[in-house]
C-alpha cells in the first residue's frame, strides 16, 4: 500500500516515489504512513520551482504515540534525507 498523501503533494513530484522507496529501505510499510504537504512562502529573488518552500509533515500512523515529524522542503532542501536521519534513531 502506498503512503496517504494530503495537502499540496503534487509540488513533489517524483520525491514521493523516492520517499516510499526510503520508507521500504529504512523496513517500514509505506502503507503506515500520513504525508501531509503545506507550501510555505516563496524564495525572495528566486522564479519558478525554484521558488517554492513547502513543509512535510509526516506520520507513522502504526505509531500514533510518535510525534509527527515536521520537516522542510524545496531548493536547498533534502527532506527525505532529513527524515531517514530522525527515523533511525525513532526506532
Amino acid at each position: 500500500m502506498p503512503v496517504e498523501w494530503q495537502g499540496d503533494h503534487k509540488l513533489l513530484g517524483d520525491a514521493k516515489e523516492d520517499f516510499e522507496r526510503e520508507l521500504r529501505r529504512l523496513g517500514f510499510e509505506p502503507g503506515d504512513f500520513l504525508v501531509q504537504v503545506r507550501r510555505g512562502a516563496s524564495t525572495a529573488g528566486a522564479e519558478g520551482s525554484a521558488a517554492i518552500r513547502y513543509d512535510v509533515y509526516i506520520n507513522d500512523l502504526k505509531h500514533p504515540d510518535w510525534d509527527t515529524w515536521k520537516l522542510e522542503g524545496g531548493p536547498g532542501k533534502n527532506w527525505i534525507a532529513e527524515f531517514a536521519k530522525a527515523a533511525k534513531h525513532q526506532r
